[in-house]
């Protein structure tokens, strides 16, 4: 197998394994799924990897991210937990309407899209840019060593498809659960999954605030 493929087949893998690890991502994604049905769920996952994408291709294309200092971090803790406590608050009062689809609900009232929260899902997590600025970028100078800018970004892209490859997993499972699970269980798995997110939350403020 040619050297120059390495860095690519990396990527790859550690997409897919960044994808499993759950965290807010996945937690936001499958909040989707829950609240509107699959094609929710892929709007969200769409904001989401083209986000990360796109961060991925800068970082490919020379642009680096240096591990954000303490001060940064507690901020995007802070600004990251809040997002997730308001998503977990907006999703115990949702009513999902019984089509699914768009990001109205049933009360009528249009909320936040899913292709926006799938995006700040990324840029308001912290463990994102830390990844960005370790694994990644590492990953990314290998394959520059190797095969010059082309190979970086054949490692980034395959990296972004790991993770695509994950997430759409998640979304599509999600999907098929919800359809199998009547009117009780679908909401008590949307309210559970809420206050999770909620939880999740509360953690990074009170990190950002005590740590």
């Amino acid at each position: 197998m040619p050297e120059t493929f390495a860095p690519a087949l990396a990527g790859l893998g550690l997409g897919i394994a960044l994808a499993g690890a759950p965290g807010p991502v996945q937690a936001i994604l499958l909040g989707e799924v829950l609240r509107g049905g699959t094609a929710r769920g892929l709007r969200a996952m769409a904001g989401a990897n083209l986000t990360f994408g796109l961060l991925l291709l800068a970082l490919a294309l020379g642009l680096s991210f240096a591990a954000p200092g303490e001060p940064a971090l507690r901020v995007l803790k802070l600004v990251g937990g809040l997002f997730l406590v308001w998503l977990g608050w907006d999703g115990l009062r949702a009513q999902p309407a019984a089509s699914g689809p768009g990001a109205g609900d049933a009360d009528g009232r249009t909320r936040l899209p899913p292709v926006v929260r799938g995006a700040l899902a990324v840029l308001l997590n912290p463990g994102a840019w830390l990844f960005l600025a370790t694994a990644a970028s590492s990953l990314v100078s290998t394959a520059t060593a190797i095969g010059g800018r082309g190979g970086a970004i054949s490692a980034a892209l395959a990296l972004l498809a790991g993770v695509g490859a994950g997430d759409l997993t998640l979304v599509l499972a999600g999907g098929l659960g919800l359809r199998r699970a009547g009117d009780g269980l679908g909401r008590l798995l949307r309210r559970g999954l809420a206050g999770i997110l909620a939880l999740l939350g509360l953690g990074l403020v009170l990190n950002a605030l005590l740590g």
